[in-house]
């Protein structure tokens, strides 16, 4: 078993104006918030022991999320705990959820704003099978949302490519972890050189020096980073397509 920390926090600037109002996990997909997609599929996986929602409560914008979960643990089957997010960046806000866990367990880490059929359980078990500090869940595909040409070195075209979906050079992050304890060590030791502390920036890219860092690759699964409205807008068929593997549409 294993608590996630659903991330649900910042001012998501990318998606305004919708974030001028309300926070950008709260914004609609089909007939529901974003962030209710994420939190009914965790709370599917017997894995999950408790979800932990990270979010400022003091702008009444996060209170939004906590209202709209108000009376919903029954259905849902697991314990939702708010953590006000205390605004000191990505890490600022894991570090502030230190005190809902054990010293030696591990727990999962989840950005609202990514949607991925990503299998928990077998996440779960690849981390502790490393034994690892950290395990960054990754895709080696990706939908491009612009036409790609094929063509000659004398720029004869030959084949055009619409919305293609292509191997990447380097396998991309899909905002979903698995953390050590020990993690929060770094936390602690970047919020005292500085008051905001962004998880990639200054703990991820740090990371891989400690030797137990690893990626755990979702295969052929879609995924998307939910940047806008706009982006869903533009990816409807996609984002059906993982909220049917989710099994939560």
């Amino acid at each position: 078993m294993i608590k996630v920390l659903v991330m649900a926090g910042g001012i998501g600037t990318r998606a305004r104006p919708f974030t001028d109002f309300s926070p950008k996990p709260m914004m609609p997909i089909f007939d529901r918030p974003m962030i209710d997609y994420i939190v009914r599929y965790l709370a599917k996986s017997g894995e999950i022991e408790q979800i932990l929602i990270v979010t400022s409560l003091e702008a009444g914008r996060g209170k939004q999320i906590q209202n709209y979960f108000d009376g919903k643990e029954s259905l849902l089957g697991k314990r939702i705990v708010f953590v006000d997010d205390p605004g000191e960046g990505t890490g600022g806000g894991i570090l502030k959820a230190q005190q809902h866990l054990s010293e030696e367990e591990d727990f999962l880490v989840w950005f609202s704003d990514n949607l991925a059929a990503v299998n928990v359980t077998d996440l779960v078990r690849f981390h502790r099978a490393k034994a690892a500090l950290a395990t960054v869940a990754v895709s080696r595909l990706k939908r491009y949302e612009t036409g790609f040409a094929e063509a000659t070195p004398g720029g004869l075209v030959t084949r055009f490519l619409e919305k293609p979906v292509l191997g990447t050079p380097m396998a991309e992050c899909l905002g979903i972890y698995v953390f050590e304890t020990g993690i929060f060590r770094y936390l602690a030791e970047a919020r005292a050189k500085k008051k905001n502390v962004n998880l990639s920036f200054d703990i991820l890219s740090r990371l891989p020096a400690a030797g137990r860092v690893y990626a755990y690759e979702m295969g052929e699964r879609p995924w998307l980073d939910v940047e806008s409205a706009s982006t869903v807008e533009r990816n409807t068929d996609l984002v059906r397509k993982i909220l049917d593997e989710m099994q939560v549409k």
